[in-house]
């Protein structure tokens, strides 16, 4: 499995993907943390039709490896309490890895890496990405592309873990 930045691409998410998405959110792996498969496609597909987040499946040497969004919490302050005092200039990232194959490679921490760098090239000052804190996969596969944690937010859905990138960091450590 290559693991530069650059054996990643991002294409941006079409009708056409809903079914590959579909069989992906299906998978036991991204179940667990995504919920119902029928209704996560349809936010995603809604999501991204009002440009409500920018969605995209990620290829990881030609190969199509998952799905990854950015979005703005402070435009969800209701459904993202933690995110009522975030400037509206920084993103947040959602991701998960499709084939289950690929899990426990470092793909996710490639891509999350990479479409940082996506983000910062567009003028972010900071990235966030607020991970389950009993999902000890993904906080691994964040704290390798670089995230530290700077908050926890528990309410009745559970624990969540912010953890941040910022510009500075990204550019000391690229």
């Amino acid at each position: 499995m290559p693991n530069e930045p650059a054996h990643v691409s991002f294409v941006p998410v079409a009708n056409s993907h809903l079914p590959l998405l579909h069989a992906w959110l299906s998978e036991p792996h991204v179940r667990q943390w995504w919920g119902d498969p029928d209704k996560e496609v349809e936010l995603i597909r809604e999501g991204c039709a009002s440009g409500e987040v920018e969605g995209f499946i990620f290829h990881v040497a030609g190969e199509p490896a998952g799905y990854i969004q950015s979005w703005v919490p402070a435009q969800y302050p209701d459904d993202e309490p933690w995110a009522k005092d975030m400037p509206a200039d920084v993103p947040g990232i959602d991701i998960f890895i499709g084939p289950a194959e690929l899990t426990g490679r470092g793909v996710a921490s490639l891509a999350v890496r990479a479409f940082a760098g996506r983000l910062f090239a567009a003028g972010a000052p900071r990235v966030v990405i607020d991970p389950d804190a009993g999902n000890r996969r993904a906080v691994s596969a964040y704290t390798k592309a670089g995230f530290v944690p700077y908050a926890e937010w528990i309410d009745t859905s559970g624990r969540t873990l912010l953890m941040e990138l910022t510009r500075t960091e990204f550019e000391r450590t690229t």
